[in-house]
């Protein structure tokens, strides 16, 4: 892996832990942490086995996945049938109504974090640890087997090479629009004045754009 490659992998894995940061998203800082992680420890330490980190990065998506499903079913709090029933004698509907639209909305906002626009980006963001899984396991075998290369023959290898070709070229593919859809969530989060946000999606994109093409 050339020196470039390695900085710029650090660089975006830094990017997206300060992303996240500013979006004050437990599960998503968790798994950047284990991200920037992998990401040193590849590109510079090489302590840990590519397929240990290929793992960690899967579970890390996988657990943003789930933590994204238990937000959604999160139920909205409704009005207490109590409050609808205030009859005259007690405190007017408007006065409780707008008081408890207030006062829920000022629970909200300082309970909920400054995450991204729409869901759009979250899911997006945790479709991108396992391509990154997938990523540092070809990269620790493109390493091995440029170890072991010379001394055996080429026959028989074709159709194995050929699908392998074919498989890489979908996913490189795939990496391409994933980080084409990246790049438009960064633009939106801008567009909405969060630029330290945006940065969670300018890191994925450039991080697995660094880890196709020049790993």
């Amino acid at each position: 892996m050339s020196s470039l490659a390695s900085f710029l992998m650090v660089a975006s894995g830094i990017l997206c832990l300060i992303g996240v940061v500013a979006a004050r998203g437990r599960p998503a800082i968790v798994a950047a942490t284990v991200m920037v992680l992998a990401m040193v420890d590849l590109a510079f330490t090489a302590v840990v086995p590519s397929v240990i980190w290929s793992a960690a990065l899967l579970i890390a998506g996988l657990c943003l996945a789930v933590s994204l499903r238990s937000q959604s079913s999160v139920p909205s709090p409704r009005r207490s049938p109590a409050l609808v029933a205030s009859g005259a004698g007690g405190i007017p509907w408007s006065e409780v109504d707008l008081g408890g639209r207030a006062s829920t909305a000022s629970d909200r906002c300082a309970s909920k974090p400054d995450s991204h626009s729409g869901p759009t980006a979250a899911i997006l963001s945790a479709i991108t640890y396992p391509v990154m899984a997938w990523q540092v396991l070809n990269h620790g075998a493109h390493m091995s087997g440029a170890t072991h290369t010379g001394g055996h023959g080429t026959g028989g290898h074709g159709l194995h090479a050929g699908d392998m070709s074919l498989i890489s070229t979908f996913l490189t593919v795939a990496v391409v629009v994933l980080a084409v859809l990246l790049v438009i969530c960064a633009v939106h989060d801008i567009a909405r004045r969060r630029p330290l946000v945006s940065l969670d999606c300018w890191g994925m994109a450039a991080m697995i754009v660094v880890m196709q093409f020049l790993h």
